[in-house]
């Protein structure tokens, strides 16, 4: 290694490793000395070991098949203006950059780890999110006037003791003034539907979209909840029904999922009328029935204007079914 004096490592080397190692370079910490170590050894083949732990250890390189160095700190480093520009970057893409950078391919999981450092650099950790959960909600009411908000907690227990000063996240509904007032514009239905969340806690997002007349959609309230069941569903209809869609004979259009059916016939949920969306129905049909053609007959039966199209187009699904 060379013996030049430098006052200071360049603020980009963790993430080139380009540049020789030089006696006399300072680095800010020893976490930001051990990614320039390990940049410099990935780059030329090597591996690093420690010879000494004293706090002048010295550091041995040996050439190696092995990339012990390229660790997911390292990778994280490396993807994270990545994962910053677009959080949900694919695995697969980030393997390409850390191939092409490094020389190296690296496995899926050692990436997905070094995505996941990355992602909570930038948005913060799993618990310490959802401990602002409260806050953030509290700064929408503020700021934002007239923010439905709803947020359920549980008591939280350390094994058998209670923690009388923690509370653990269950469920939250919210919905914005604008989208209150927006609805009163829209068609007078609803479509609600859940999509899965993938994380440290999982859950389920839950949503409702209107339409307006020229058939734009609208995102009029929101939920997050533990899972897809009776309870969530009954929390989430029932907020949305007294805070967002007021007016009467408002229509609901779900999927047949038990859960919704369930929580629509509990007292109080407050939803008079309610249909199946033909969507879901259409890919379950096909699913069973293996034909493009019947489905696109059952689409066409549901948006008929009278009576007399609907029973054509059933009467074509009949025929479709009776050939396949």
């Amino acid at each position: 290694m060379n013996s030049t004096n430098v006052e200071d490592i360049p603020s980009n080397y963790g993430l080139t490793g380009e540049m020789e190692l030089e006696v006399g370079m300072k680095f800010v910490n020893k976490d930001a000395a051990m990614l320039a170590v390990k940049n410099y050894n990935i780059r030329r083949s090597g591996e690093f070991k420690v010879v000494e732990s004293d706090h002048s250890s010295c550091l041995a390189s040996a050439t190696s098949q092995d990339h012990a160095q390229l660790d997911s700190n390292v990778i994280c480093q490396h993807i994270f203006p990545m994962v910053q520009a677009d959080a949900t970057i694919c695995i697969k893409v980030l393997q390409g950059s850390v191939e092409s950078a490094y020389g190296y391919k690296v496995s899926y999981k050692k990436v997905w780890l070094a995505k996941q450092k990355a992602i909570a650099r930038i948005y913060g950790d799993w618990d310490e999110s959802y401990n602002q959960l409260q806050r953030y909600f509290n700064a929408l009411q503020t700021f934002v006037p007239g923010t439905i908000v709803d947020l359920q907690t549980r008591p939280y227990y350390v094994g058998n003791t209670l923690d009388r000063e923690s509370v653990m996240f269950h469920q939250v509904f919210w919905s914005f003034p604008s989208c209150v007032e927006a609805f009163k514009h829209c068609k007078p239905l609803v479509s609600v539907d859940g999509t899965h969340l993938y994380g440290k806690y999982t859950g389920t997002l839950l949503m409702g979209i209107a339409q307006d007349g020229n058939n734009n959609i609208l995102s009029i309230a929101f939920a997050l909840v533990e899972r897809e069941n009776t309870d969530a569903w009954c929390f989430f209809l029932t907020n949305l029904r007294r805070h967002v869609a007021t007016q009467p004979a408002v229509l609901l259009i779900s999927d047949r999922h038990a859960a919704i059916k369930a929580a629509l016939e509990r007292e109080g949920c407050g939803w008079e009328h309610n249909v199946y969306c033909i969507r879901h129905i259409a890919s379950n049909f096909a699913t069973n029935f293996k034909s493009k053609e019947a489905k696109r007959h059952i689409v066409s039966a549901a948006y008929s204007k009278t009576q007399a199209q609907a029973q054509y187009y059933l009467e074509l699904v009949r025929r479709s079914k009776c050939k396949s």
